[in-house]
């Protein structure tokens, strides 16, 4: 049961470390299926898949954080994004997930910032935290989505 004060999050697994997002970021989280176009300038861009009727692109998160992905694995899922900008003309898109996300009911003291000195944030997060313990990384959601609102409206 969540107390006066958590807030619902989910953990999501990535190919390096997990994300931690609050829950009502994540509209769906569905198995995972080949995107169709892509892009050969901007690989985080993996194409678009169809989710509910709806035409949805879909990105790779380490790879416009600059890590290394793979494409395929056996855990691979996508997670359905709400726009977090309210951008009428993205209001999904899609992320390359590894496995389930983690429900969590966190309080302020479950999350410790990490120091910067012992690990660099990626270029699409906001900073790297540990959660419970769990090292993860909280992700630039609105930088992410104008660069991929970007690449879209260029197309």
């Amino acid at each position: 049961m969540a107390h006066a004060g958590s807030l619902k999050s989910r953990l999501i697994p990535m190919q390096q470390k997990p994300l931690l997002l609050p829950a009502s970021c994540i509209a769906d989280v569905v198995d995972y299926s080949r995107p169709s176009g892509g892009s050969q300038e901007n690989k985080w861009f993996l194409g678009e898949i169809d989710w509910r009727g709806q035409t949805v692109p879909l990105i790779s998160f380490e790879r416009i954080n600059g890590g290394r992905f793979a494409e395929f694995s056996a855990t691979a899922r996508i997670a359905v994004m709400h726009s977090s900008t309210g951008n009428e003309q993205l209001p999904f898109y899609g992320m390359v997930i590894q496995g389930i996300p983690q429900e969590l009911d966190l309080n302020a003291g479950d999350i410790q910032l990490v120091n910067e000195t012992d690990s660099i944030a990626g270029s699409a997060e906001t900073s790297r935290v540990t959660v419970r313990d769990i090292p993860a990384a909280i992700p630039d959601l609105e930088q992410l989505e104008q660069q991929l609102s970007a690449l879209l409206t260029a197309a």
